[in-house]
C-alpha cells in the first residue's frame, strides 16, 4: 500500500528526498485540449487570493530561499531588468500554475524586477486579466519562445516545465555573446543531455546540446514541500570567459528551427489551426 500522503488540494507530499530525472508535471497537452475557449470562466477573486496564498508559502520555504540566494550570487553588483516567463500553463486551474506563477512573483519582489513578460498560448481571457491585476504584462503573441533579451542588463528567463523545443527556439533567439546577460531557470540541461542520446539531442535541441559545454548549472534541491512543482529544476547562466572560448563560427545562427511529432509544444500554426486565438 502506497504510503504518500496528499494535502487538501490533491498535491502529493513525499518524504523522500529523491526525484526521477527529466520529469514534466505538465502532461503535454494534446491539441483538442486547445479548443478551450479564450473565455473559460473562472473565480478571479478566489484565484487571486489562492496565488497571494502560495507566495505566502513559498516566500517562506527554503527552496524560494535557495533560488534567490543562487541568482544574488550570479547576479552580484548587476541589475535584472526584465522577468521573461512562458508556459505557466493555466493558473486560474491548476495548483501546480500558481505555485510556479508564485515562484515568479517571489523573485519580483526580491529583485525589485519592474518589467515582468508573461506567455502561456492557453491562458483565457480572465486569467490574462488576473495576471493583469498582480502587475505582469502579458505577451498576446504566441513567439515560440522567440524572445530576444535586453542588452541593458540582466534578463531573468523563466521556463517551468516547459517542453525543451521552446527552450532551445529561446537560445536560437539569443544566438550570440550577449548570452552573458541572460539566467535561465529550467528544466535542467544536465539531466537532458545525460538522458538523451547524442544523436537525438543533435537533431530535436541542436541549441542546448551546443550550448551546454559553455554553461554553468546551478542544481537545485527539490526541497518544497509539493515534490512535483520544481522537480528538476536548474538555475543556468553563460558566463562571459566561457563564451569566449567558443569558436568564431559557433555563432553562425541558422534558419528558425523546426519540430515534427511533438504534442507538448504548442506553435502558433497550431493555433491558428484551432481558431483559439
Amino acid at each position: 500500500m502506497s504510503s504518500h500522503k496528499h494535502d487538501s488540494d490533491g498535491f502529493q507530499i513525499v518524504s523522500s528526498k529523491k526525484s526521477s530525472k527529466n520529469k514534466s508535471t505538465k502532461v503535454p497537452r494534446q491539441q483538442s485540449d486547445l479548443l478551450k475557449s479564450k473565455s473559460f470562466n473562472i473565480d478571479i477573486e478566489k484565484s487571486y487570493k489562492k496565488i497571494i496564498s502560495a507566495v505566502d508559502v513559498l516566500k517562506d520555504s527554503q527552496f524560494s530561499k535557495d533560488v534567490i540566494k543562487s541568482v544574488s550570487n550570479i547576479v552580484l553588483d548587476r541589475q535584472i531588468v526584465e522577468l521573461v516567463c512562458f508556459g505557466l500553463g493555466s493558473i486560474g486551474e491548476c495548483n501546480i500554475s500558481r505555485y510556479q506563477l508564485a515562484l515568479l512573483l517571489c523573485l519580483k519582489d526580491a529583485f525589485e524586477i519592474d518589467n515582468i513578460l508573461v506567455h502561456d498560448p492557453i491562458f483565457s481571457t480572465q486569467e490574462c486579466d488576473l495576471l493583469k491585476r498582480l502587475k505582469l504584462t502579458v505577451i498576446e503573441k504566441n513567439s515560440e519562445g522567440d524572445y530576444v533579451i535586453s542588452k541593458q542588463g540582466v534578463t531573468f528567463v523563466y521556463l517551468p516545465h516547459c517542453p525543451k523545443q521552446l527552450t532551445n527556439n529561446f537560445l536560437w533567439s539569443n544566438w550570440n555573446t550577449h548570452l552573458e546577460n541572460c539566467i535561465l531557470l529550467c528544466n535542467s540541461f544536465t539531466s537532458l543531455i545525460e538522458n538523451q542520446l547524442s544523436r537525438v539531442l543533435s537533431e530535436s535541441v541542436p541549441y542546448i546540446q551546443n550550448i551546454f559545454s559553455y554553461t554553468t548549472v546551478v542544481s537545485l534541491e527539490n526541497n518544497f514541500v509539493y515534490k512535483d512543482i520544481f522537480n528538476d529544476t536548474s538555475i543556468h547562466y553563460f558566463p562571459s570567459d566561457k563564451l569566449k572560448l567558443a569558436p568564431v563560427d559557433f555563432w553562425l545562427q541558422q534558419k528558425k528551427p523546426e519540430y515534427k511529432d511533438t504534442e507538448e509544444f504548442i506553435t502558433s500554426l497550431m493555433i491558428e489551426k484551432l481558431n483559439i486565438v
